[in-house]
Formats: C-alpha cells, structure tokens, sequence
C-alpha cells in the first residue's frame, strides 16, 4: 500500500495546473471559475513537491488537505 498526502491548491492562472501535474501530482478535481485545485502526492516526496509548489508566481496558496487518505487502499 502506497502512502499518500492530499493538497488544496489556489491559483492565479490556470497556466499553472500543467505545471502541478508535471511534479507528479494526481489531480482529483479543479474548479477553474474559482481557481482552485484539489489533488494527492506520494508521501516520501510531499515535501518536495509543496515547496515546489509555493515558490511558483502562479500559486496564491497551497494547503495540505484535511482528509485522511489512510482508510483508501492505492496499489500499484
């Protein structure tokens, strides 16, 4: 079972959500219109990918998700 943290993402363009997926980011749903994202990351590289994440122009804030993924079983 592979661990994974989730991610709230609000934005200023949506230029940016290629961006987000390329950083190995699973995006579950976005909303355009409001410009925000919601999505999940492997555990090992959460950190990683947060920074990366906030240090873009694009991005207004990053959030890590209140929902706990440990009840869903990924398997790869």
């Amino acid at each position: 079972m592979v661990s994974r943290k989730g991610l709230v993402v609000y934005f200023t363009t949506t230029k940016i959500i290629p961006e987000i997926e390329k950083l190995g980011v699973h995006i579950v749903y976005k909303n355009e219109k409001r410009n925000y994202l919601t999505g999940y990351v492997d555990s090992p590289i959460f950190e990683r990918v947060f920074k990366q994440i906030e240090a873009m122009k694009a991005c207004k804030k990053i959030e890590e998700s209140l929902m706990d993924f440990s009840n869903y079983e990924f398997k790869e």
